[in-house]
């Protein structure tokens, strides 16, 4: 028998009659990229025609749903500096399964000003990642003296969003590979950019912390359905319960961000019984997202909370204690499964890749002025991830043994 002590879930309507009150239909939310909502990206190519000549600039990017960007740009070279807006599309991203190499590719339209005080159209069609792209792109004169329409070749690079893993908060849920955010209802007003930084931040750490509210909904389901313990199970909802809290006191230092949930239909099992393929699923799950993200998450928490002053201090080191042991919860559930099924686990977690390069660990330059308000350093987040490697690896071999 569960006993009713979810009290977070139960004021959000979260956790009803059945195990995750699957009757609930709250909107579902749009996610945008999970590399970055926002880029500056800087680009270089050439005109090709009508003249072969050198262009450069710098762009502007934000997310509008997980397929179209806006974009503003600014360009030199080939005739007038210009100011391109406009949107890029992905039409292929997440709509085909096998869609490969297609959901890479782009459309751009859009309108540009010169500083002539011409205008033009813009078409181009790119390929490439958030990161890194190239693009075709024309320049169709609209005003001004007559011109032939100018074809270049592009690329654009965002150095700062292409390398380097970073921890995030909670456990967030993912589907058909993608992470999910819940859409913001409402961004409150920052006056400096101090205070945008620091708003921004937390926005996105509620973002994280209440989409892993349905991660432990359904892991609380999934373990259910394959017969785990009772103990369990309630540890699940436990941390469901937790997260909707943490995600309650990131946006009270965002400033008062509101979010809209995601659809409860996210919370449903995967798996209706038990079977090797649903044993597995959680053997790795809770080793990559539980054992490791949520040590680091602890971890980067601890430090943040360590290196903070006023009114975000008490608040994450709360939420280091909780995912700490959100991680411990993973690590039952894999002691679980290896002891209920040794060959399925073993097997699983021996089929992931070798763990990537453990990021640098040396202090870099950071704002003070954003770590005593509880933004994490890169040095902090460096830290995070090298303990949660280092600590959960030692341990996975000792309970594997």
């Amino acid at each position: 028998m569960l006993t009713p002590r979810w009290s977070a879930l139960i004021r959000h309507g979260l956790l009803g009659t059945s195990l995750v009150g699957l009757t609930a239909s709250p909107a579902s939310a749009e996610p945008c990229d999970d590399v970055a909502e926002r880029t500056v990206a800087l680009v270089l190519g050439l005109d090709v025609a009508p003249k072969t000549r050198v262009i450069a600039g710098v762009e502007a990017r934000q997310c509008l749903t997980d397929r179209t960007e806006a974009l503003l740009r600014f360009e030199i070279g080939g005739g007038s500096p210009r100011v391109i807006a406009g949107l890029r599309a992905r039409p292929f991203e997440r709509e085909l399964e096998d869609a490969g190499e297609l959901e890479h590719v782009g459309v751009e339209a859009g309108g540009i000003l010169g500083f002539d005080g011409n205008l033009a159209a813009h078409l181009a069609g790119t390929y490439g990642t958030h990161s890194a792209y190239l693009s075709i792109q024309s320049r169709i004169p609209v005003t001004g003296p007559e011109r032939p329409t100018a074809f270049s070749l592009l690329g654009g690079f965002a150095p700062w969003t292409a390398f380097g893993a970073t921890v995030v908060e909670g456990r967030p849920i993912t589907h058909a590979g993608q992470l999910l955010r819940p859409e913001l209802a409402h961004l409150p007003r920052a006056r400096t950019a101090e205070e945008r930084a620091v708003r921004d931040h937390f926005v996105s750490s509620a973002q994280l912390e209440l989409s892993s509210v349905w991660t432990f909904l359904r892991l609380a389901a999934e373990l259910a359905a394959v017969g785990a313990p009772v103990e369990l199970i309630e540890r699940a909802l436990d941390a469901a319960d937790d997260e909707v809290r943490h995600a309650e006191l990131c946006a009270r230092l965002s400033g008062g961000a509101r979010f809209h949930p995601l659809a409860m239909e996210l919370a449903r099992p995967r798996f209706a019984a038990r079977s090797p393929a649903a044993l597995a699923t959680l053997a790795v799950e809770a080793w990559l997202e539980g054992c490791l993200n949520e040590t680091a998450a602890a971890e980067e928490a601890r430090l943040a909370a360590s290196e903070a002053c006023g009114p975000a201090r008490a608040p994450l080191a709360a939420i280091a204690q909780d995912e700490a042991g959100h991680a411990e919860l993973s690590w039952a559930v894999l002691a679980w499964v290896l002891a209920t099924a040794p060959d399925v686990a073993t097997s699983a977690l021996a089929s992931l890749p070798p763990p990537a390069a453990a990021a640098p660990t040396e202090r870099r330059a950071s704002d003070p002025a954003l770590v005593r308000h509880g933004v994490p350093s890169t040095a902090i987040r460096a830290a995070a991830r090298a303990h949660a490697e280092a600590t959960a690896r030692a341990r996975l071999v000792a309970l594997a043994a």
